[in-house]
């Protein structure tokens, strides 16, 4: 990209060959001209051997610098660069405030932050206030003073390469991964060591994956369903790995210069790619998507009018999928001012806790090109203050695309750091302080209990505190296999349905737990609906002592009137249970009160009450010892079991 140095020269009037230049030496100017007629057509090697020859003529040559400054700045070669701007202002300091500033600029580039106050305090000197880079020189060093700070308090940071299997001489970056830290799905740009010239080739981005087996990330394999001849790159994986989107450019069904498109994963295979549709993609450019945990929402970049700036992040709910499998969108959001800012936000990671993000900005407070950002919803929609992760994490260079596991103590990233061939993909424990509240998962099979065979069953987490669901699911994978986040800190009931079926309930206490507790592996066995089928009903409560339900019931007893509503020939006997806690009779008269609560409860709901029976057992039914608080909490319990059907 061109930068600033374009239009510098023609503010100094030098379109014209020869008009205002500093140097009168024929043949120093014939070869300046030569010069600038090379770095039009790119040719920047041939241009600065001319630019040194012309030096030969006259070393005092002005324009030559400015010259030489705007190709090492093409080049990268900041350096160099900062070198050529030196020499010019040492020939003319006050000829032109601007070169302090762009000084200021490249010194920032090059992380000599104090070298780059001075230069913009220079450049403030010189200029009137209202300087129409004024403003912009003073944000600068105030972003100096902040890359000093954070320069000089370093975070804690070890990184350790992903090995052979994941990185290749290829360049790997863009990781995403699933919530059980199995997969990995990452980005490869195929060919992009193969130099061309001056520049290295037009590479092909490709998605492979990686299985984390026996402690050891395995040989990647691309994903061939997802890859075409075109790129794909950017893309977020699901937290149960059975959803992919990602991005696409300039595709016949694309809707702008970049889109969002996804695939689904049934059955072990990825469905053709679709576009995602509006109004998550629009004209303009749209990339970078991240799926949260439940499912629900999409944060994304865009460019699209109504912005803060350049590239800004958005989100978008994903209210369902329609009947032809296309998703159906909520509006999109700005996610505001405390994340997206007049420059360019990139890279969204939304944690599987929910509510931590974290993000790569160039105009945030950091060390130069794009730094990675973390902040957290204070609410369902305010977003906290921006925090700078950290150096060195966070160098001088662009840094973007971080991820972390559920657990939140490992991040993983993609850098070009010593050692790196090219770009590689690293992990590293992340500090206290950046860490999202870890969560935990469930991972289970559901297979009919009589054949052992594989069910395809619908499967729901829901929030106790609001009996609202947290995700809902479907066992449809291979084996009848499902994957849900469970974030700690809640209270959930977990219902598994099928019709046909008894539905399965469980209850997680999480309520307390702020450190991550292992995930839960189940076996599930649902029972065809017949006589004498029985369910217990884990996330039905009362107050102790009490027959008075408590409200973190209305969920699941809303569960089972949706079951006798849709199983409409099912008659059900309600039974309650107690310990041994307390005097026989006592516990006799409360099991049969809890019993009939729930029966009214139904009732109410506009359940036939000739359906429905109701019975208290007290504690003659116990299903485990009453000898410790484990047996004594499952033998307090509500159930119902089928008497006709």
């Amino acid at each position: 990209m061109r930068n600033y140095f374009v239009a510098f020269f023609v503010l100094m009037n030098l379109v014209v060959w020869g008009q205002n230049y500093s140097s009168g030496d024929k043949k120093a100017l014939k070869l300046f001209g030569e010069a600038k007629l090379a770095y039009e057509s790119s040719l920047f090697s041939k241009s600065l051997q001319l630019l040194d020859e012309a030096l030969e003529k006259d070393s005092c040559f002005f324009e030559v610098y400015l010259l030489k400054s705007d190709i090492f700045q093409e080049l990268d070669s900041v350096a160099l660069q900062i070198s050529a701007i030196e020499k010019a202002l040492n020939l003319h300091p006050e000829k032109n405030p601007k070169l302090y500033y762009l000084l200021g600029n490249a010194c920032f580039k090059a992380a000599e932050y104090q070298k780059a106050a001075d230069a913009y305090k220079n450049y403030l000197k010189r200029v009137d206030e209202k300087d129409v880079l004024a403003g912009k020189a003073r944000g600068s060093m105030a972003k100096c003073e902040s890359a000093a700070q954070l320069l000089g308090h370093p975070v804690a940071f070890v990184s350790v390469n992903l090995g052979n299997s994941v990185n290749s001489d290829d360049d790997e970056y863009w990781p995403s991964l699933t919530v059980d830290g199995q997969t990995l799905v990452f980005t490869r740009l195929i060919g992009s060591k193969r130099a061309n010239g001056q520049r290295k080739a037009i590479g092909q981005e490709d998605f492979y994956t990686s299985q984390f087996r026996d402690n050891t990330w395995q040989a990647s394999q691309p994903m061939s369903s997802i890859n075409t001849a075109y790129n794909e790159g950017a893309q977020t994986i699901s937290s149960d790995g059975k959803l992919l989107f990602f991005t696409a450019c300039t595709r016949n069904d694309g809707r702008g210069s970049c889109d969002i498109y996804f695939s689904r994963n049934r059955g072990g295979v990825w469905s053709v790619p679709l576009n995602a549709g509006e109004p998550v993609n629009s004209p303009a450019w749209e990339s970078q998507p991240s799926i949260s945990a439940n499912g629900e929402t999409l944060y994304f970049v865009s460019n699209r009018k109504g912005g803060k700036g350049g590239m800004d992040i958005w989100k978008c709910n994903l209210l369902r999928f329609s009947e032809s499998g296309m998703p159906v969108w909520g509006y999109p959001v700005n996610l505001g001012d405390s994340v997206n800012t007049p420059g360019n936000e990139m890279s969204p990671f939304i944690h599987s806790d929910g509510k931590t993000l974290y993000f790569a900005s160039d105009n945030w407070p950091g060390l130069g090109g794009s730094d990675i950002f973390y902040c957290r919803l204070n609410n369902d929609s305010v977003w906290g203050r921006a925090h700078n992760i950290g150096y060195p994490i966070n160098t001088n260079r662009d840094e973007q695309g971080l991820i972390v596991d559920a657990a939140g103590r490992n991040a993983y990233y993609s850098s070009d750091r010593p050692g790196s061939r090219g770009m590689d993909i690293y992990s590293f424990e992340l500090y206290p302080d950046a860490r999202p509240d870890p969560v935990s998962y469930i991972k289970g099979k559901v297979i009919d209990e009589d054949s052992g065979e594989p069910l395809c069953a619908q499967v729901e987490l829901i929030d106790l505190g609001n009996s609202k669901p947290v995700v809902k699911d479907e066992s449809c994978r291979e084996e009848g296999e499902f994957l849900l986040c469970l974030p700690l800190g809640k209270e959930y009931a977990f219902n598994v349905s099928k019709e046909g079926y008894l539905f399965y309930s469980e209850n997680f206490q999480l309520k307390e737990k702020k450190q991550i507790v292992d995930p839960y592996i189940l076996e599930i066995r649902l029972k065809k609906i017949q006589i004498g089928g029985a369910v217990v009903l884990r996330n039905v409560f009362f107050n102790t002592g009490s027959h008075e339900l408590l409200p973190e019931s209305r969920a699941e007893l809303r569960k089972l009137a949706d079951f006798m509503t849709r199983n409409n020939m099912v008659v059900i006997e309600i039974g309650g249970h107690t310990d041994n806690v307390g005097a026989a009779e006592m516990n006799q008269k409360l099991s049969e009160l809890r019993a009939k609560e729930v029966y009214r409860y139904l009732v109410d709901g506009g359940i036939d009450q000739s359906r429905m029976r109701y019975n208290g057992y007290g504690l003659s039914q116990p299903v485990m010892p009453n000898d410790t608080p484990e047996g004594r909490a499952l033998n307090r319990r509500t159930e119902f079991r089928i008497i006709k059907n």
